[in-house]
Formats: C-alpha cells, structure tokens, sequence
C-alpha cells in the first residue's frame, strides 16, 4: 500500500523501520520550492555548492558534464520563456545550468577510436553525470537550507539553448536547477510504494488493480489539496498528460547535430 504521514512517520511494508539522523532526514523532507524569498545567495554558498557537485559519482573519471551560473536577466527571461512560462526561472537567485559534455573529451582526450565519444553509451554517461552533479548540488544546497526545483522545460528549445550559450558541438543542455532561499515550500507530493520500486533479484511487480486505484485516489486528493480545488486528476493521467504534451520529438534532431549517438560502431584512427 501506499505509504502516508511525513518523512519521519513513514514505514515501508517490508521494513518495521526507517533510520534517522540528520542527513537521512533531510533526504526524506524533500519538496520542490519554486517560491523564493528575497534573500541573495552568497558566493561561498554558490561555491560550497559547487564544490560538492563536483565530488559526485563520475563514470570511468570522465567528469562529462559542464555548470553554467546564469545571471544574465535577458538569459533567464529567454530560459523562462523556453520552458514555457516558468517564472520562477527568473525569480530564483541562483540558476545553474547542466550540461551533458563530451567535449573537453574530444579535445583534450583524443581517445584511439575516434567513434567513440559519438556512441550511445558516452551519451548516456555524460548525462548520467551531469545529473548525479545536480543532485549533488541539490542536497548541498538544502543542507545549507536553501531549496529548489530542477527545470527539464528548457529542452523545449535545446537549439536555441545551444545558441543563447555558445554551446560547442558535444554539449547538451540537459536542466535547470533553480535555487533559493524559500519563500514557501508545498507539501511531499506522494510516492509509489517502495515495494513497486524494488525488488530482490527480480524487476518489482506492477500495483495490482486495488493498489493502483489507493495511490490514485491519494494523488488525486493531495492536488486537490494543493490546487484549492482546481485540479483532481490522478498519478496515470498526469503522467499521460505530461508524455503527450512534452514529446520533445526535436531533442533527437539536436542530439545528432551536435555530435551525440551518430556511430555505434568501432572507428579508425
């Protein structure tokens, strides 16, 4: 069943128990802030952040991701713009931009199969680990208590992206973070049951039909909750809703252009 309460009261149905201390906590009482108080970030903050985002998982040490600070107010009107309308783009006083990024590689690096760095697999470390930095970067920030939101609507217009920021071939704009201080911060929104998520030496069973209609029922009653009224859909129609107004089809066309998964096959040099 799905798992109701705050962070702290939850128990999985496997589990009698959850640990605590305070960094398990602060995992557990995440929510996404898109308001931001007033209250600038200073520069050691944006520093120990980084810093942190740079201690991330890296495969093989390739370290395949690059950070960009956006301050620019004409950048991040463009960017809000982009990902269609999200003000909180602009209002947020730290935005950092993660980038997918073979291209430090392919100069510096020069590997013996010159395919290499333009395979499936690169690919998808580079993108791996600009994710795993902003998480990184993500927690910091939260421990430092401050919140935020990552902003994937930028993909909309990755063509644009590329050129707003001089983007060099092997660079994909993967997100936003958005960071600040809040102003509000909304209540978790609900999970699937650990149970649905994983298993032991097997992929985890699909909700039988009872435990699909529980956690419809509770994402249904918590967005009516959060939206005074004004939204009641559930967990399957907004996921529907979101794959079929984001199919981002235009993604793939600005992937190849830029250099990413155009040979799957060894090279010579």
């Amino acid at each position: 069943m799905i798992q109701k309460g705050n962070a702290k009261n939850r128990k999985d149905t496997k589990m009698t128990a959850i640990r605590h201390n305070e960094t398990i906590d602060l995992l557990l009482a995440h929510s996404s802030v898109r308001e931001f108080s007033d209250k600038p970030v200073d520069e050691e903050t944006v520093h120990t952040i980084l810093a942190c985002a740079q201690k991330a998982p890296t495969s093989s040490y390739l370290q395949a991701y690059s950070i960009i600070r956006v301050e620019d107010p004409a950048k991040r009107e463009a960017l809000a713009e982009y990902a269609g309308g999200q003000e909180w783009v602009m209002k947020a006083p730290l935005v950092l931009l993660f980038c997918a990024d073979l291209h430090r590689q392919e100069v510096l690096v020069k590997p013996d199969d010159p395919h290499v760095l333009h395979n499936t697999e690169l690919y998808t470390v580079s993108v791996i680990d600009a994710a795993l930095a902003a998480q990184k970067a993500l927690v910091a920030a939260q421990a430092l208590g401050l919140g935020g939101v990552p902003v994937g609507g930028v993909r909309n217009e990755t063509e644009k992206m590329a050129r707003l920021f001089d983007l060099p071939e092997m660079v994909f704009p993967v997100f936003l973070l958005c960071l600040g201080y809040p102003k509000t911060v909304p209540p978790q929104r609900p999970r699937l049951a650990e149970t649905l998520i994983c298993d032991t030496d097997r992929y985890p069973a699909l909700p039988n039909e009872q435990q699909l209609a529980d956690y419809e029922e509770e994402v249904r009653q918590y967005f009516l909750q959060a939206s005074g009224g004004r939204s009641d859909r559930g967990w399957t129609p907004r996921c529907r809703y979101a794959i079929s107004k984001k199919p981002r089809y235009e993604v793939d066309n600005f992937l190849k252009k830029a250099g990413f998964m155009t040979e799957n096959e060894p090279g010579e040099r």
